[in-house]
Formats: C-alpha cells, structure tokens, sequence
C-alpha cells in the first residue's frame, strides 16, 4: 500500500471513528494541502529520510513544515504498528527547522477591562465576561450551559466542550483529566452575571443559545470593532488571562490547574516570561537584600 492508500482507506476511516470531527477536518487538510501531494504515491519503504528532511526544509513557513512532518510521521509510524511491517521508520531523526518563539497577542490589564466595560448590555457579554474573567479554551466557553454557573457561590463547572465542524456542532467530554474543574469567578464577573441571569429570567439552557461558536465569536468582533474596542481573539483572550495571573504573581501550578493544562511545562512556556512588572518587582526585593 501506497500512502495516499493508508491514508484513505485506514488511517482516517479509523480516526473518524475515535477523534473530534473537528480533530479529523484538520488531519483531512494537512493530508490534502501537503503529505499526498508530495507522499501519496509512495510505499513507506521508498520514502528517503533525507528527502523527508529536505521537504520539511523546502517549506517557506518552517511552523507548517514541521505540522506536515508530524502529519506524515503519525500515519507511518501508525501504519508500521497496524499491519505489523518490518520496514525502517523513515521519519526517525529528522530535525526541526528554527522558528522564532511564538508569542500570541495579549492585552494589558487595562485595556481588557476597557474592552469589558464596552460590552455592557451587549446580547453576548455574558460569553465575553466568562472568557475574560476565567481564561478558558473558547470551546469549553461555548459548551456552557447557565446551569453550570452556581448563581450562589460563583463555582463554574468545566466539563465539556463545544465544538464546530462542517456537519454542524458536537459536545464532546475533556480530552484530558485535567480538563474537569470547577473554576472561582471573580467577584466582578460573578455579580455581572448574576445580574445578566436574573434579567433573562434565570434560564437554564445553553449560554450562546443555538448559534454556532464562529456565529458567535463573528458577533463579538464586529460589536468591538464597531465601538473601537481593544481587539483580541477568544483564545487570545486565554492567553490574556493566563499573562496577566503570571503578572499577578499567581503561583503557577495554581494557574495551570485553572487553565486545565494537563502538563505543567505547558504554562511554563507559553506565560512565564520575562516582563518588566516581574523584573522590577525583583530589582525592588534584590535592592533590600544589598542594601541591608
């Protein structure tokens, strides 16, 4: 069997069977933009190591090169497994091309409250409070029902996600342990939306309704594009979240459980960094040390 053949009658008959419909749109991409273009004729007993490294070499955008890498290397190493081949892994060695580090856009404190004050009594400023106020992946926004929030004590249960594809949306259960929690809403936010439940007429269902999370998070761009409000994604928004509790200086394991990482060098990597709240406050404490 060739690749293209592992590919579409194996590997993703299978995957669809056990993954996220989302999980498997993107597989579908990376196989049809970049692995069978170049890969799916081949055996994986004819595939060079050398060509794989020049082809991830090739790519003009080193991040995609290596996703292409990764796409190619699941599926051989998966195939290898499957049928029990005894054939050498090509995709052993191969090394990653040099990126720059990535550093998603985060606002500073003062202009996420700028951008929360400006969705005051907008149809959806109950997702963008959630989202500012706990920092969590957009899908496990979009899943949350009104009677996950306890309206007496401000305990948010995450336990579920939302997520769209092209047939429509699904709920699907954390991928991870570390996904179940109950997070704490700040006193502001837990107040606000207690506020917003009330007014509704304390519903239970669904918090976005039945629109779609792109619906969704189109509305919420265009009403902050419309004020003049900071701009920022919904993930970005995590990202925010998780800068600014570092900036606080919250303890990280703490952060990383409320994030729902599930490994802790996770939180490590993307927020903590130098900046320069962080590095004066040291100066400031290394300063009474030798002065003493």
């Amino acid at each position: 069997m060739n690749i293209a053949e592992i590919v579409n009658d194996h590997y993703l008959p299978e995957k669809k069977l056990r993954r996220r419909a989302n999980t498997v749109e993107g597989y579908e991409s990376a196989f049809r933009c970049h692995v069978l273009p170049r890969w799916g004729g081949f055996e994986i007993s004819e595939i060079d190591r050398d060509e794989i490294q020049e082809w991830v070499d090739g790519f003009e955008r080193p991040g995609a090169g290596w996703k292409a890498y990764k796409t190619l290397r699941q599926v051989i190493r998966w195939a290898i497994r499957k049928f029990k081949m005894l054939v050498i892994d090509p995709t052993i060695g191969i090394e990653k091309p040099r990126t720059a580090p990535y550093f998603p856009q985060v606002l500073t404190a003062t202009a996420l409250r700028k951008r929360i004050d400006g969705f005051k009594d907008h149809e959806h400023e109950a997702t963008w409070i959630i989202q500012a106020a706990l920092g969590l992946r957009p899908g496990e926004n979009y899943a949350l029902d009104w009677r996950d929030i306890n309206m007496s004590t401000g305990v948010v249960k995450i336990h579920k996600t939302l997520q769209q594809f092209r047939g429509g949306m699904k709920l699907y259960l954390p991928k991870t342990p570390k996904g179940w929690r109950d997070l704490i809403l700040p006193k502001w936010a837990f107040e606000r939306l207690r506020e917003i439940w009330r007014a509704l007429g304390r519903p239970k269902g669904r918090i976005i309704g039945e629109l779609s999370p792109s619906a969704i998070a189109g509305r919420i761009k265009r009403y902050a594009e419309k004020l003049k409000l900071p701009k920022i994604t919904m993930e970005n928004t995590r990202h925010t979240w998780g800068t600014l509790a570092v900036e606080s200086g919250g303890d990280i394991a703490t952060i990383a459980m409320m994030m729902g990482h599930s490994d802790i060098t996770t939180t490590y990597r993307y927020y903590l960094r130098l900046n320069t709240r962080a590095m004066r406050r040291l100066q400031r404490k290394l300063g009474c040390v030798m002065t003493k």
